[in-house]
Parts: C-alpha cells; structure tokens; sequence
C-alpha cells in the first residue's frame, strides 16, 4: 500500500521541462519501450546518454535538494543510503503497457516526471492485494514520487494513441543489504524474489508483445 506520496505540479522550470521536451529520440514501434540512462554521482562523475553533462548537472543542482527532502518524509532511514541519481528519459510506444510490480530495493525514492504528450496515461497505484486503488492522471510537467517498500504496486501504459515520455528521477543506492535492513526484510529472501521477479516480469511482458 501508499502510505506517502508525493504530487509536485509543475516539477521543472520552464526552462528545464522546453530543453528536455525537444530533444530528438529514437522511435519505437507501438509495442516497445527505450530507455536513455543519465547518471549523476555523489562524487560529481556524470554518465550522460541523450541530455548534455551540463544539462544533468543543472537537473542535479536544481532538484537534489527537493527530492532529498521527499525521501527525508517517505523513508527517512534511507538517506544515508544514498549514491546516486538517475535522470532516465523513456519514451514507450502508443500500445506499450508494463505490468504491476513495486520497484527494485535499488531506487531509494522513485520519481517520474511526466513530459509529453499532452494527453496520456500516468501511473495507476495499487493496494497491497493489487486490486487498483487511484490514478495518477497524466499532466505534463506533473511529479509523481514514493519511496518504495514490497507493497508500493504499480503499473503504466500508453494510451493507444500516441507514445508516452516521461522523465525518471531516482535517488539510488547499490547497498541492497541496507536497504533490507531499512525496510526490516531478510536479505537472502530478497535476492531470491528478485531473481524470481525478473523471470516472471520477463514473461509478463512478453506476453503482451
């Protein structure tokens, strides 16, 4: 279940969500998804992919402190945690759906951002029994976050009518053991879900190919 959430209108400056909006990717077909991954890591190192180093450290200075802060009230024993952040840009094709599932013990606070187009889907939330309990609607430039726990179900898709781009912000660790002992869970069992869940994801998704 969702305990805490976050809703952020307008999350990007103007400037901000027009430099990001008008960047040229790659098409999909109507069933896919790509993803572009950006990094920025506590020791200043960038990995870029489509944004400009300059643009996803501008990203990192203007919006660090706010999404630090949403994690501090979601999740606060996890700040310590925390390595780096992830400013993926993922464009997924008009009939593209992914399944539910709650997010990897990697990402401490999970965010997505929603760019264009001006119509879509946004992200429907679940209860514990992944019976669907709100929708996010979709407005460009609205910022979704949550920290996650085993209950946080999720799921997306595309509307049918036009492809859906977003931009996704997290706050990232590769300490899985202290995010175990953050959540109180036992850290062999979550290795083994995590590998069962990756199987099972696969064929989720491919059966919707």
């Amino acid at each position: 279940m969702f305990d805490k959430i976050k809703i952020i209108e307008n999350f990007l400056t103007e400037q901000d969500f027009q430099e990001i909006i008008s960047i040229k990717l790659d098409e999909v077909k109507d069933k896919e998804k790509k993803v572009y991954h950006n990094k920025i890591f506590k020791n200043g190192s960038v990995e870029p992919s489509c944004l400009k180093k300059e643009t996803i450290q501008r990203l990192h200075d203007n919006y660090h402190s706010t999404a630090f802060q949403i994690l501090k009230e979601c999740s606060p024993e996890k700040l310590e945690l925390y390595e780096y952040s992830e400013f993926h840009i993922v464009i997924t094709g008009k009939d593209y759906a992914y399944p539910v599932h709650t997010d990897s013990h990697n990402k401490l606070l999970s965010g997505v951002i929603y760019l264009a187009p001006k119509e879509n889907y946004g992200t429907f939330l679940y209860s514990s029994d992944k019976k669907k309990v709100k929708n996010i609607e979709w407005k460009q430039n609205r910022g979704l976050f949550f920290s996650r726990t085993e209950k946080t179900y999720h799921s997306y898709k595309s509307n049918g009518l036009s492809n859906r781009i977003t931009l996704i912000y997290n706050l990232m660790t590769t300490d899985i053991k202290g995010v175990c002992k953050a959540e109180k869970t036992f850290f062999p069992y979550v290795l083994l879900k995590n590998k069962l869940n990756k199987i099972f994801l696969k064929i989720k998704l491919k059966k919707n190919d």
